[in-house]
């Protein structure tokens, strides 16, 4: 097992990675919390799986329920928001309970931001079963909720005592699940880790066939850089926003089809594709640095309906994305692979013909 430390302003908290841990959980619980009420929120089909070696390992004197949530981006609501408030209070969780958030990255966003809200704030752990949730969600506190104007527009910043992630899990996720995942993975060799970029170049079928090696590592690369971005700038201020590189298209994707029809890391995939073209047609990004891209993503196989891909309503989503600011929608791109930067976007017409590059796939 290895410890990445995210050490922060105001607060510090290990990331703990291997294969096969889960039951070192109860010991490092057991480390960071000495309370007796613990909420565990999931969603039924991860606690099918997964859940009797969770329960195992909590405080046997300790006062439990189990929250259970839908499966899916829907889940993000006022609504389910609401019913973990009720059951809370129904259970008469005081401000010392903790909240384990035990499923990917949607439990992961939603109970952490009824850990931040409930009572003005309980404690939170993190115990991450996606791919997606692993490398990327789980880390760095940003918790919140969809609204049907956009996603991720109602939310926190929540921290938790510590990162949990267990990549013997992943062999049970469906195969679109691990694809999905390897959208933020690669997301991160495409703006600061050409090394990691390579790697999946020589070994992207290996972690889509799920070998347990190759995603142990793959998680630890991934989870470091997160870690290293957050520890540089934790509110996102200005350097975190690297980490948006394909989302400000993903999120508009996501959102046009009404966050079920598409997954949040294919949406991620699509947006990249759609980068690499925008800078590309900008004169950023090289033809050939673009088509190098472009062949890593599409060993990715992403369905999706092309045909309801409607360039200028998708634009109109990016304008209310949360990363708009003076009018103008900011993208992360790349110049080359491993190195990113900021632009402001002045042509919309080139983000109409980034989007218009998915009706060809």
């Amino acid at each position: 097992m290895r410890q990445i430390d995210v050490d922060l302003k105001y607060c510090k908290y290990p990331v703990f990675v291997g294969s096969g841990i889960t039951n070192d959980f109860g010991n490092i619980l057991r480390k960071y919390y000495a309370g007796r009420q613990i909420a565990v929120i999931t969603n039924e089909h991860i606690f099918n799986l997964h859940g009797a070696g969770l329960m195992d390992q909590l405080p046997k004197d300790a006062e439990i329920v189990t929250l259970f949530v839908p499966d899916g981006e829907h889940a993000k609501s006022f609504e389910h928001l609401q019913n973990l408030y009720t059951r809370l209070l129904e259970n008469h969780f005081e401000r010392g309970s903790l909240i384990i958030a035990f499923g990917g990255g949607v439990v992961g966003d939603l109970a952490g931001f009824a850990a931040a809200t409930y009572l003005r704030g309980v404690q939170l752990v993190q115990y991450p079963t996606t791919l997606l949730a692993q490398v990327d969600s789980s880390i760095g506190g940003k918790v919140g909720i969809n609204h049907p104007l956009g996603k991720n527009l109602i939310g926190a910043f929540k921290h938790p005592l510590f990162v949990f992630s267990d990549s013997r899990l992943l062999q049970t996720l469906p195969d679109a699940e691990i694809r999905c995942g390897m959208g933020e993975v690669i997301k991160y060799g495409f703006i600061l880790n050409k090394d990691l970029f390579e790697y999946l170049e020589r070994n992207l079928e290996r972690a889509l066939q799920k070998e347990d090696e190759v995603l142990r590592r793959l998680v630890l690369i991934s989870a470091g850089e997160k870690a290293k971005v957050v520890m540089r700038d934790e509110r996102e201020s200005r350097l975190r926003m690297v980490l948006n590189f394909g989302h400000t298209f993903g999120h508009a994707l996501e959102t046009e089809y009404h966050f079920s029809e598409i997954k949040h890391g294919e949406a991620v995939i699509l947006g990249m594709k759609c980068a690499l073209e925008f800078a590309a047609d900008s004169g950023f990004l090289s033809k050939q640095e673009q088509r190098r891209g472009m062949e890593l993503l599409n060993r990715v196989p992403v369905k999706f309906d092309s045909s309801a891909v409607d360039p200028d309503r998708l634009v109109e989503r990016m304008a209310l994305d949360k990363k708009v600011k003076d009018g103008k929608i900011r993208l992360v791109l790349i110049e080359q692979i491993g190195k990113y930067f900021f632009h402001s976007v002045e042509d919309k017409n080139l983000l109409k013909h980034a989007f218009g590059i998915l009706k060809k796939d």
